[in-house]
This record gives structure tokens, sequence and C-alpha cells, in this order.
């Protein structure tokens, strides 16, 4: 809209004027709004904040004054090329920089993480004690595949006619697991074993998760800082 205005008032002055309107509205709306937002909201935008985007310095923190303005006044040389200096840059980069980050020193990075939802796989009640204490690491990934792949099978089946052959499986299963595993399992039956196994080995992953986001969290809050 501002555009048209000036372009509106630019047919009723003289040249010189018409020219000067044109460009100044244009560095406005190309410039100077991008820039100031960018430096007030320390590498967010309108378009940024919708798709998750933040822009950072290249050593993470975040981006003042002069690094929005080199990243505006390129912006104008990236445009009159249909946007081809860009595409040609963020495929020729690691982080994927257009131009402008290539002149300021930045890049563009997601601000946005979805967050971990609870693992809900129960421990049995009988195994609980044992699995606080148990070294499962060493469970090779194939085997951990297997395990799920059965127990996800055994619920789906409930008492089916294949039960026997499911628990078959099972028996096999847990005389490997127990190979991996340390100390040695109570007295329970095999298909207990393994969903205990399995339930803790997720349950773990979760909480390294979780750890993992919140220090991503805090550092996220220190760079705001710098």
């Amino acid at each position: 809209m501002i555009l048209l205005g000036a372009f509106g008032a630019a047919f009723g002055a003289n040249e010189a004027a018409a020219v000067a309107s044109v460009t100044a509205v244009t560095l406005l709306c190309l410039v100077a709004v991008p820039v100031a937002v960018e430096t007030l909201s320390r590498g967010r935008s309108a378009g940024k904040f919708v798709f998750g985007i933040r822009v950072v310095r290249d050593d993470g923190g975040s981006i003042r004054f002069r690094h929005a303005l080199l990243r505006g006044l390129v912006l104008v040389l990236e445009l009159f090329t249909m946007g081809l200096i860009s595409v040609v840059c963020a495929l020729a980069t690691r982080r994927g920089k257009r131009l402008g980050d290539l002149v300021a020193g930045t890049y563009g990075i997601a601000a946005r993480h979805s967050r971990v939802q609870p693992m809900m796989l129960p421990v049995p009640p009988r195994m609980a004690s044992w699995t606080q204490v148990a070294d499962i690491g060493r469970l090779p990934e194939d085997l951990a595949v297997q395990t799920g792949r059965l127990l996800r099978t055994v619920e789906q089946s409930g008492r089916a006619r294949n039960m026997r052959a499911l628990e078959a499986v099972g028996h096999e299963l847990a005389a490997e697991v127990r190979q991996h595993v340390s100390p040695q399992p109570p007295t329970c039956s095999p298909l207990e074993l393994l969903a205990a196994v399995m339930a803790e080995r997720r349950n773990r992953e979760h909480q390294r998760l979780v750890r993992s986001q919140g220090r991503q969290q805090r550092l996220a809050a220190r760079l705001e800082r710098i």
C-alpha cells in the first residue's frame, strides 16, 4: 500500500521528485523496515516467526544492527536477480546461506523445536527394582528391533492361536538379551524380561532427549543475552 501511494503521488509530481519518492519508499520497505525489525527482535521477522526461524551470527550469538543492515542492503541486489544468487549460494554453502548471510556472517537456525512427549511405556512392576540398576546399554540395535517387533505383535495378537509360536520366539530372544544385560534379571517369564528391557531402554532414551532439550533451551537463553 505504501508503494502504491508513492507511485500515485509520483504521477502528480515532476520527474525528479517522482524518482526520489519511489526510491525512498522502496528503500524504506525493502531495507529500513526489515533491518529495524531484525535488529529489535534479535534475528526474527514476521515471516521467520511463522516458520520458526531465527538469524544468528556465525558464532551463534544474536545479530546486531550492522548484521541486519548488511543483510538488508544485499537483499536489494538479490531481488534484482530474482533470487537466483540466493538459490546458488544456499546450494553451495553447508548451512544454506544466502548472499546476505555470507556478507554479514550470519545464518538461519530453527528456533522452534517440537516438545518431547513423555514415554508412556511402563516397566512391569516386579521388574522395576532390577531395571533401575541394570546395565542394558550393550543391547545390540538389531536385537532391540526384533524385540520391539515381537512385543508389538504380542500386544496386537492377544491370545490368538499363534501365541505359542510368539512365546517360542520370545524364549529365543530372551536368551540373547540375557547375554547383554547385567546383573542378571530375577526369575520372570521371557516376555516380562523383554518388556522390562525395552521399556527401560525407551524411558532412558526419553530422559536423554529431555536433558538435551533443556541444555539447548538454556543455551538459547544465554545467546539471547549476548
